[in-house]
């Protein structure tokens, strides 16, 4: 009896086939896992051919891929973006795009939100969501869809595109496009170099639109926006001369150089309403007008370069938590040619300051009542009133930006405590019936911080309400948006 249990408990046998048997074992398993990595397909392969190259082209540029709601990533250097990424926002100066296989470029300006649809029919297709682009495409192998048309750039052709809530634009600098309309309830049509074209939000609903009776010749606006100034745009059309082109029973004179020259200096660094982390700022811009002799910051006059139709004002002093810098344009004889104001910020006031006075600045965590609709109070909201003013507070030093339906308030102040938000029929911005708002509130490192839900009622026979009606006194104002 004792041999036969000594047989089937001696521990040293037992011990000693496991430790035979253990690196067999762990071999296998390594042998398994090498083999699958090596004949399995990679993750990316299945899209390879099927993205944009996307790349922050100033070292100041500030640029996000977002993967699927808010899930983001910041891109340094150039990346791929593909069909299955929710979209591309640039939150500071510019970013450009490219494509396999093609010569094709865009770039895309601040607040910009493009995503990338996919290659169809054998052309690039991308959709603008928001803010500008411009496309110089080599050969017409790209079609970029705006929310009221479409636009297929011809070859050797560059364009600026240009949407916003209720209105899609395009302005051709150079070669011609193709405008298309959704619902196709008009015909596409053709604009040349030196014209424009502007279809609003309600323009679609009417059937007779014709897209042949919108086009006008470029305006003065277009010399002004970041990316002309930045892409030469000026040297494009400097070749135009007077031209007239006959539509709709209207004649209209093309752009020349010598109508644009009147437009004077564009600020383009820094931008206005920018935050900046320092006490000083160089402010340089460009000309675009050979009359001007002089240019002053403040009344203290900056370096000009007639050459390089540009100008400088080094070390600018940055006092208090705001700044308004007056820029003026004077001529030979001492007449202002332009003039402004750019307003800039500071993340923090400047000079030295007690301790015990400085701004409180509210942290984390935050709840629901650091983000309060003020106006209207009842929630859904029911009027029939065509505008309504959403109007709220944050408490200060926590919010960076807010979006109303993915629409960026522009107007509000960061880090600020007011914003409001017009919801209006005219604009496309509210409608009969139940009209959702969602508000997202983002905080230093563009994270969400917070979501607000509220919702306008729009009807014909409900009770009048008591409510306000916003006036222009009521609209002006420190840190309150004009949107909608």
């Amino acid at each position: 009896m004792t041999r036969l249990r000594n047989r089937w408990s001696s521990p040293v046998i037992n011990g000693g086939s496991f430790s035979f048997i253990l690196p067999f074992v762990i071999a296998f398993i390594v042998l398994v896992l090498v083999v699958k990595y090596i004949f399995s397909p990679g993750t990316t392969d299945t899209r390879t051919g099927s993205f944009m190259s996307v790349t922050p082209n100033q070292d100041q540029s500030e640029v996000y891929i977002y993967m699927s709601g808010d899930s983001k990533n910041r891109i340094t250097s150039t990346s791929p973006m593909y069909t299955s990424d929710n979209k591309l926002i640039v939150s500071a100066w510019e970013a450009e795009a490219s494509f396999d296989n093609s010569n094709s470029k865009i770039f895309i300006d601040k607040w910009g939100e493009v995503k990338y649809e996919w290659r169809i029919d054998e052309k690039q297709t991308i959709s603008l969501a928001n803010a500008d682009l411009l496309a110089d495409t080599k050969v017409g192998d790209v079609i970029i869809k705006l929310k009221n048309f479409s636009v297929t750039p011809s070859n050797d052709t560059i364009v600026i595109l240009s949407q916003n809530t209720i209105a899609s634009n395009i302005y051709v600098l150079k070669g011609s496009a193709t405008v298309e309309d959704y619902s196709k309830k008009s015909a596409s049509t053709s604009v040349g170099v030196g014209q424009q074209l502007t279809i609003m939000k309600n323009d679609l609903t009417n059937t007779t639109l014709q897209f042949e009776s919108k086009k006008e010749p470029l305006s003065d606006y277009i010399k002004t926006t970041n990316l002309f100034i930045k892409h030469n745009g000026d040297s494009l059309l400097s070749s135009l001369s007077s031209t007239s082109w006959t539509g709709s029973g209207s004649t209209w004179t093309g752009l020349t150089t010598s109508k644009a020259a009147k437009t004077g200096i564009v600020i383009t660094t820094p931008e206005d309403e920018s935050t900046i982390d320092t006490d000083e700022v160089s402010i340089e811009g460009k000309i675009l007008s050979n009359e001007i002799a002089k240019i002053t910051i403040n009344d203290k006059e900056a370096l000009l370069d007639k050459e390089q139709k540009s100008f400088l004002y080094k070390n600018f002093s940055l006092i208090g938590a705001s700044s308004d810098i007056v820029y003026k344009a004077y001529d030979s004889e001492g007449g202002i040619i332009a003039k402004g104001i750019l307003t800039v910020y500071t993340s923090k006031k400047t000079g030295t300051q007690d301790a015990s006075k400085k701004p409180t600045v509210i942290t984390y965590p935050i709840s629901d009542k650091d983000f309060r609709i003020l106006s209207p109070t009842e929630n859904p909201y029911k009027t029939t009133d065509d505008i309504i003013k959403i109007e709220g507070r944050v408490n200060k030093g926590i919010v960076k930006y807010i979006t109303v339906n993915d629409f960026r308030l522009s107007k509000f102040v960061p880090m600020w405590t007011s914003w409001a938000y017009f919801a209006n029929k005219s604009y496309g911005t509210m409608n009969d019936g139940i009209n959702p708002y969602t508000i997202k509130y983002y905080g230093a490192n563009d994270e969400l911080l917070f979501t607000n839900l509220f919702t306008i009622v729009k009807e014909e026979n409900a009770p009048i309400n008591t409510a306000p009606v916003p006036t222009s006194e009521s609209i002006t104002g420190t840190g309150v948006s004009k949107e909608g």
